[in-house]
């Protein structure tokens, strides 16, 4: 007898075991899901010919106004306002993104049309960027929503017998290269459900019907899709209104959820139902095979069957072996430096710097600038920072979010410090961030932060070890005579560029007012 109390019972002993990675998973699938809806804070409604009403006066708006229009209408909200804490952020990447994400409440065409508007200066038309944002939340929708899904399901089934179950579960189909086949099915599952919902009716049996499908999937992954769909119908013969009737004893948790700003629903509802769910399944599977259901077979794991145990399923023993990765190259990030790698990566660094600052002005502007204050072809702040990361917080390197952290500060004293230096001696700024997202005195800003950590990562973690392999090739005597030559060419350019740097248009700015005597003025008073 399918027992509501029992299967509850059972499910919030499941969630109590591992409550953590419960937790967890149930965090992470409602971020990464979440980020698939075109809103930010609800579905979208897909009545365009009431939605595309709320997009008037259309004149005399750029494209980018267009799309937040659009997707305001579509979401049955006023166009929203820039947030007063935003309204002197008006220059970079970062504040571009916010104030569009702040203004359409949409994450997707937030992106989009930051994108457009740093990249092409607002050029794409707003019908490109609205198509070009259908097609990704669609590809996401059927590649990740559903694919994620199931990998929840297999969690959730596993972690009912065994307690130290991982929350790297959720994304077991594509561990096991069942990506395509896994979004197929769900993706057939949700149309049938869709087109079904149209006989009022229908939808609710068919929704039902198919209650079982990410499940039998998580399961089974090699089993074909109209095997999964008959199979989930067939079990769910008898079991549609007692699902149903489980499903809507969960009514007081969403109240309560609404009630404590959906707090309730993270740390404790959404992992409860999932678990309810999953042992709902279970005994459905039991009970359909004493019937002897076509194609029942087919839920062979036996190891999600039994006694709870104190341990891991064992994936040894799964059906399906996980996917090997391939090993292109061997990384040792952990790795000591000499000092000939210390000067020739630093070098290779602040070349890498030179060229991607000349690079992006002449995609922005169409023209040549040559950048920094030297009149070499580097930027030596790139390879400070860089050498100063590797050095510095090489104890740090098994912590990629606390290396990450340190990154972020490391590469923000190196560009302040350098700022100061060079308004003091030279009397101009080579670089300013005022408008920009979260700057401290124009010298420095978010923006440029994250970018420089994110470089300082993939430095750390790949390019230097993967610089260092080829330095290794290399005649060491060789390698000294390259950084007697380099070190001499650049100490060379510092002398001259001293009394005589690289100035002009579109690489420094002359100080009027000094940010520092400001500074000083203010802390004597």
């Amino acid at each position: 007898m399918f027992s509501r109390s029992i299967i509850k019972k059972k499910a919030k002993s499941a969630f109590y075991r591992n409550w953590k990675s419960c937790i967890i998973i149930c965090f992470i699938y409602t971020i990464l899901v979440g980020g698939t809806v075109i809103s930010v804070n609800k579905q979208l409604d897909f009545d365009y010919r009431d939605n595309i009403k709320t997009i008037n006066n259309i004149e005399g708006k750029s494209n980018s106004d267009i799309v937040n229009s659009f997707i305001s209408g579509l979401n049955n909200e006023e166009e929203r306002e820039e947030p007063a804490f935003l309204a002197s952020a008006t220059r970079g990447v970062l504040s571009s993104l916010v104030n569009n994400v702040s203004k359409s409440g949409s994450y997707l065409f937030g992106v989009l049309n930051a994108i457009n508007q740093a990249l092409f200066k607002d050029r794409i038309w707003a019908s490109i960027i609205i198509i070009i944002g259908a097609v990704i939340s669609l590809f996401y929708w059927i590649f990740v929503s559903k694919v994620l899904e199931v990998g929840k399901s297999r969690f959730f089934l596993e972690n009912r017998r065994y307690t130290k179950t991982k929350a790297n579960k959720l994304i077991l189909p594509y561990r096991l290269n069942k990506t395509t086949s896994t979004a197929y099915t769900m993706f057939l599952k949700n149309l049938y459900t869709v087109l079904w919902g149209f006989t009022i009716v229908g939808g609710f049996i068919k929704y039902y019907s198919y209650y079982l499908v990410p499940y039998i999937i998580a399961e089974n992954p090699n089993m074909k899709t109209k095997d999964v769909l008959k199979l989930s119908k067939d079990m769910m013969n008898g079991y549609k209104w007692e699902m149903f009737k489980l499903d809507l004893s969960f009514i007081l948790y969403y109240i309560l959820g609404f009630l404590t700003f959906n707090i309730s629903n993270l740390v404790f509802t959404n992992p409860y139902i999932e678990s309810t769910k999953a042992e709902a399944y279970m005994y459905i599977r039991e009970i359909s095979k004493t019937k002897g259901i076509d194609k029942i077979e087919l839920l062979k794991d036996s190891n999600l069957e039994g006694d709870i145990l104190l341990e891991e399923y064992p994936i040894y023993e799964y059906m399906l072996k996980e996917a090997k990765h391939q090993k292109w190259f061997k990384i040792n990030y952990n790795r000591k430096y000499s000092v000939t790698d210390i000067i020739l990566i630093f070098f290779i660094i602040a070349f890498i710097g030179y060229f991607w600052e000349v690079l992006l002005l002449l995609f922005e502007r169409g023209e040549f600038v040559k950048r920094g204050t030297l009149h070499g072809p580097w930027l030596p702040i790139y390879g400070a920072g860089a050498i100063a990361m590797l050095v510095l917080l090489k104890p740090f390197r098994k912590n990629p979010f606390i290396y990450f952290i340190f990154a972020m500060l490391v590469s923000g004293l190196i560009e302040y410090g350098t700022s100061v230096y060079l308004e003091i001696v030279h009397n101009m700024s080579w670089w300013n961030y005022d408008g920009y997202f979260l700057n401290i005195n124009g010298r420095v800003c978010l923006e440029g932060l994250l970018v420089f950590a994110i470089g300082g990562i993939i430095v750390t973690y790949m390019l230097a070890p993967l610089i260092a392999n080829f330095l290794e090739r290399i005649n060491k005597k060789i390698k000294i005579v390259l950084c007697i030559i380099l070190v001499s060419l650049m100490a060379f350019d510092f002398y001259i560029s001293s009394d005589n740097p690289n100035t002009g248009e579109g690489v420094t700015n002359e100080i009027t007012e000094s940010k520092l005597e400001d500074y000083i003025n203010s802390k004597r008073k």
